[in-house]
């Protein structure tokens, strides 16, 4: 396919003057799709407005065989990379994508990228011929977020020693992993790591802004609500299967099937056969849905959006998705840290479901936020 295919996957492109994110900020999702997958229950040829992020849940949510999927992003980066992945997709075969990636060693990701780049619209193709670095070495981990962790795990390693760190990686008992946190992993050089490396300025440094740092839920730092998070996530979730906890630790995959779905062989061709159904959209999510059709989705995968936006502009969000979602379509949502939830004024018809809520966020694997939640529209 040429150029004109892939333009007309990008429904709508921002000027630069207007969006003041610029930076490749992540090359991966943060967001556990099990947790999407639970809230949502995707059905075949549904509608999904998504954000669009690292990419990698959203070509996850072509395995449900969606209608289609509207990718939307504030940041055009983060556009442009959902575009070299579709591209690369469409053009490579699994082993070529995997070594293109960044999953698998290569010397060949330039001469993959000569063969995806006619694929790319002039915004994206002109952004990527100016990262030859991440093209050279693969994009998996190589935002800025991403670079972040590296960089964190290679500190967390030299603190607690190689050896601690396989040895929670390590698969166990759930009794026998409660243990080796309480009385071999929760040192004080552990809690050390979090105010180094997981403070205010440092994670502003990485592209998370400063509107991140409030504080609803009893910490007074966000090194200290970070803690309690990962606390859960070491110590009471499963490792096996874990691919953040692998990346945190070590930043990177531990193997070939511990990774996201988009990245597995047996998915490989039925999201080459679907990849067509994802629609990029650079804009804000509230102003996009303003356009739209009333009752034409069926499921929002918002993450945590409301956090970068007023009061005033949540209430406007949730306005549009009471006024396009379809009678029973599905909301997941979620908190880093400013606590934010579904205005007042729309709780009766945007309902949470409380109890499905609280057993998401307790098996999140993802452990960096505060609240991942459930809601459904009743119209």
């Amino acid at each position: 396919m040429g150029k004109e295919s892939a333009t007309s996957n990008t429904l709508t492109v921002m000027e630069k003057d207007q969006v003041s994110l610029f930076k490749l900020v992540f090359t991966h999702n943060w967001e556990d799709p099990e947790s999407d997958h639970a809230a949502l229950k995707i059905k075949e040829r549904e509608n999904i407005m998504a954000i669009t992020s690292g990419g990698c849940n959203v070509l996850g949510f072509l395995l449900f065989n969606p209608e289609s999927i509207y990718s939307i992003d504030i940041n055009p980066t983060q556009s442009h990379l959902l575009e070299l992945k579709v591209a690369a997709i469409k053009t490579l075969s699994f082993d070529e994508f995997i070594s293109f990636s960044g999953l698998k060693e290569s010397e060949n990701r330039l001469a993959f990228y000569k063969k995806i780049s006619p694929l790319l619209s002039p915004e994206s193709k002109e952004f990527w011929d100016n990262q030859q670095k991440i093209i050279d070495q693969g994009f998996i981990m190589n935002g800025k977020y991403e670079r972040f962790i590296i960089l964190s795990a290679k500190f967390l390693n030299l603190l607690q020693g190689r050896k601690r760190v396989q040895g929670l990686l390590a698969d166990k008992t759930k009794d026998a992993q409660e243990n080796y946190f309480d009385k071999v992993w929760n040192t004080r050089r552990f809690h050390y790591l979090f105010k180094i490396m997981f403070n205010k300025r440092m994670l502003a440094k990485r592209g998370l802004v400063g509107d991140y740092f409030h504080f609803d839920d009893g910490s007074t730092s966000f090194a200290e609500s970070f803690y309690n998070r990962s606390r859960k996530a070491f110590r009471n979730l499963p490792v096996k299967g874990n691919y953040f906890l692998a990346l945190y630790l070590t930043g990177k995959f531990r193997n070939p099937n511990e990774v996201p779905a988009y990245l597995k062989q047996e998915n490989y061709a039925v999201i080459k056969s679907r990849v067509d159904r994802i629609k990029i959209i650079t804009d804000e999510a509230q102003r996009w849905l303003q356009s739209m059709p009333a009752n034409s989705i069926d499921c929002f995968a918002l993450s945590n959006i409301c956090e970068l936006m007023s009061d005033k502009d949540t209430t406007s969000l949730f306005a549009s998705v009471l006024r396009t979602g379809k009678n029973n379509s599905r909301v997941s949502f979620r908190n880093l840290m400013i606590p934010r939830e579904v205005p007042d004024e729309f709780r009766q018809q945007i309902i949470k479901d409380e109890l499905l809520s609280r057993q998401i966020y307790e098996n999140d694997r993802s452990f960096v936020y505060g609240k991942v939640a459930a809601y459904t529209i009743k119209k």
